[in-house]
């Protein structure tokens, strides 16, 4: 295996001022979600760079009826990107989502600059995951170099939106499942390329319940409130109790591997609280959104009868208390099976290259694994960033780290190609 790292390491050193440009132009476009903006300007970006790579490509995008059943955090066109290459036997299919959540404030440094700050390229989506799809990208070039990779594999890149805002269905990697783009037909293994940690494999991730509570009041003048029926009092008394089921989960700890290992206790997280049309008027809706994340050990069927609970406890004690509660996202805990030649071949890459056994484990959070591991298609997850910093103020990716997943990702689908015979 040393020779087939060396000539991959030479590969990369050759491309890697394109490496990093291409990521910090990718970073440049910030296609913020929500609402979705500049999501078209963002496909077409890495379209070009498939094309450049020799792969045929598509931009598949939705209908106006599809969009509304779809897409419910955001509006505007919502593209995917299909890229392949290769007529050979073992199909791979890569995964990467172009969205990023809002860069919100308190950057030290512009978030869709992407500056680079002693050897950190720094930017919203910079871990999450624009530097994914760099990586994948790339990786399949520097093999393209070597080897003979269209004779011996059909390459796949979906490069897809709205992961970000999750859903039982969503205009992304769901999309593409439902329409045949990824399928168990066409379809060996899917390699995700969400952030983990270079020396980190993914095999799925823990379940989580995403919803809305509006609570609805009656409006008055301020200067006499009591003839109305404040809102945001009556949402104050529910969530006083969603805080202490809060409290009472973080005494509670998975057995499982858990990355990061933060995520080891359940949580359930009050995300926006929005109340009222005027200070001067009394409040008449008030709605709040939540997340629950469960571990493995816990079932969504447990977790929404505990919130829902609350409501039905505080309906019973105050006849005027009335409520609408909807969900957006719901799933159990995923668990994709290790004992295949995919785990193994990355293994055996990371082992090589780092010098190290790698860390496997269930994400703390939840991506697109979920839908091909529904659709019975093997799946792995491989990134350069770091999970720690998804979400977060001054995300980054170390150049390294970017250009050492490249080489794992190479070299592992060399290993894959070996082993199923695709590879002389």
């Amino acid at each position: 295996m040393i020779a087939i790292v060396e000539r991959v390491e030479k590969e990369i050193e050759e491309m890697k001022d394109d490496i990093v440009e291409d990521l910090i132009n990718s970073i440049r476009i910030p296609t913020e979600n929500p609402p979705g903006e500049r999501y078209n300007e963002m496909v077409s970006f890495y379209n070009r760079k498939l094309i450049a790579f020799d792969y045929s490509t598509e931009v598949v995008k939705l209908s106006e009826d599809e969009l509304k059943k779809l897409v419910r955090l955001g509006k505007g066109d919502r593209p995917n990107l299909v890229g392949v290459i290769g007529r050979g036997k073992l199909k791979i299919t890569f995964n990467g989502h172009y969205d990023v959540v809002p860069a919100g404030k308190g950057w030290r440094v512009d978030p869709f600059k992407g500056e680079i700050v002693n050897d950190k390229i720094y930017g919203r989506g910079s871990s999450d995951m624009k530097s994914g799809i760099i990586s994948q990208i790339y990786a399949v070039e520097v093999l393209r170099r070597i080897i003979r990779l269209e004779e011996s594999f059909t390459i796949t890149q979906t490069i897809v939106c709205d992961e970000e805002t999750v859903g039982n269905q969503n205009a992304g990697t769901y999309y593409l499942i439902n329409k045949g783009f990824i399928s168990r037909e066409n379809t060996d293994y899917v390699v995700f390329t969400e952030p983990a940690g270079i020396w980190r494999i993914l095999n799925g991730h823990r379940g989580a319940l995403w919803g809305f509570i509006k609570v609805f009041g009656r409006k008055a003048h301020g200067g006499f409130p009591q003839l109305g029926i404040d809102a945001i009092r009556k949402a104050n008394e529910i969530l006083v109790k969603y805080y202490e089921e809060a409290d009472k989960l973080k005494s509670i700890e998975s057995n499982y591997k858990i990355i990061p290992e933060a995520g080891k206790n359940p949580s359930l997280l009050i995300g926006t609280l929005n109340c009222g049309d005027w200070m001067n008027t009394v409040a008449d809706e008030c709605t709040l959104s939540f997340v629950r994340r469960l571990i493995p050990e816990e079932r969504i069927d447990d977790a929404r009868g505990k919130i829902l609970s609350v409501l039905k406890e505080k309906e019973e004690k105050d006849k005027g208390f009335r409520y609408d509660y909807t969900e957006h996202y719901a799933v159990d805990t995923i668990i994709e099976n290790t004992n295949n030649e995919l785990y193994n071949s990355f293994s055996l890459a990371i082992e090589e290259i780092l010098g190290v056994k790698p860390e496997i484990g269930i994400s703390a959070g939840t991506f697109d694994m979920r839908f091909t591991h529904f659709a019975n298609i093997p799946s792995i997850n491989y990134g350069p960033g770091k999970i720690e910093l998804a979400h977060s103020t001054d995300e980054y990716v170390d150049i390294k780290d970017l250009l050492t997943s490249i080489k794992v990702i190479s070299t592992a689908l060399y290993v894959l190609g070996k082993k199923y015979g695709v590879i002389s």
